[in-house]
C-alpha cells in the first residue's frame, strides 16, 4: 500500500504552524498486547513473560531502513550522537542505533526485557528502571531521548502521567536535544475496552503543544512519529 504522510509542525525558525496531507490507502495496525497501563503489576507479569523468550520479531535491515528513513533523515541526527532509549523492551532497537554509529543506551522496567538483552547484546549497556522516576544516567547529557511503542503514551496523552513521564525524560537532554515517540496508531480516535488506544493527529499536537517547546508530529502507514525540542517554539 502507498504511505500516508501527514505532518504538524509548531514553532521553529519561522514560527506559526503548517499542516500538509498527502492521502493513500491506509495500512492495518496489528496490535500484540492489551492494556496493562492501569494495572502496574499485571503489566510486570505480562511483559516479563512476552520477553521471555525475545518479544517483539524484528528483521534487522527491515527497521535500519525505516528508521533511517523515518527518523534519522527526519529528525538531522548524526552518527556519534549520544542517544537514551527509554521503554525499550529487549534491547533490539538500543543495539540497532549503537551498529548505526550512535552511542545509545537503553532503559526498561521489564526484569526480562533487561535480561534478555544483556545477554543477546553483551556489548551495549542497559538499566532497569521506570522511566516515570529518576534513571541512572546524567541530566541533559543526550542529544536524543527516543521512546518507541512506549505504554506510557499508548493511552490519554494529557493526564498527569503522560505529562509528567515527558517533562521528566525532557531533563535528560543536551540544550537543542530532540524527544522522539515512535509510537503505533491508525489515527482513528478509537479507544476500545482492553486495547491500545489510537490516538489522532490533535491528541499527539495537543500533547506536545502543551510544553511550550518546538514540535513536530508526523505520521506515516501506521505510526505516529513526533518530535519535542529542548528549546522555546
Amino acid at each position: 500500500l502507498a504511505a500516508r504522510i501527514v505532518r504538524y509542525t509548531h514553532g521553529g525558525a519561522g514560527g506559526g504552524n503548517r499542516m500538509t496531507a498527502t492521502v493513500a490507502q491506509p495500512s492495518d495496525v496489528v496490535v500484540g498486547i492489551r492494556s496493562v497501563q492501569a494495572d502496574a503489576e499485571r503489566g510486570d507479569k505480562v511483559y516479563n513473560e512476552f520477553y521471555r523468550t525475545g518479544g517483539w520479531k524484528y528483521s534487522f535491515w527491515t527497521e535500519y531502513r525505516w528508521h533511517r528513513r523515518h527518523v534519522l533523515k527526519r529528525f538531522r541526527l548524526r552518527r556519534g550522537m549520544t542517544m537514551l532509549e527509554v521503554a525499550c523492551g529487549n534491547g533490539f532497537h538500543t543495539n540497532l542505533f549503537n551498529r548505526m554509529g550512535f552511542h545509545c543506551i537503553g532503559v526498561d522496567r521489564s526484569r526480562m526485557g533487561i535480561a534478555w538483552a544483556r545477554e543477546h547484546y553483551p556489548r551495549n549497556l542497559y538499566y532497569r528502571f521506570d522511566i516515570g522516576g529518576e534513571l541512572p544516567v546524567d541530566r541533559g547529557g543526550f542529544d536524543v531521548v527516543l521512546a518507541r511503542g512506549c505504554s506510557h503514551y499508548h493511552y490519554d496523552l494529557m493526564t498527569d502521567q503522560a505529562r509528567t513521564t515527558t517533562l521528566n525524560l525532557m531533563r535528560y537532554l543536551k540544550p537543542a536535544g530532540v524527544f522522539i515517540m515512535v509510537i503505533v496508531t491508525d489515527l482513528s480516535g478509537r479507544r476500545d475496552p482492553g486495547q491500545i488506544w489510537h490516538n489522532t493527529l490533535a491528541d499527539y499536537e495537543r500533547h506536545f503543544a502543551s510544553f511550550g517547546l518546538r514540535s513536530s508530529v508526523d505520521w506515516t502507514t501506521g505510526t505516529a512519529i513526533c518530535g519535542l525540542w529542548n528549546e522555546r517554539a
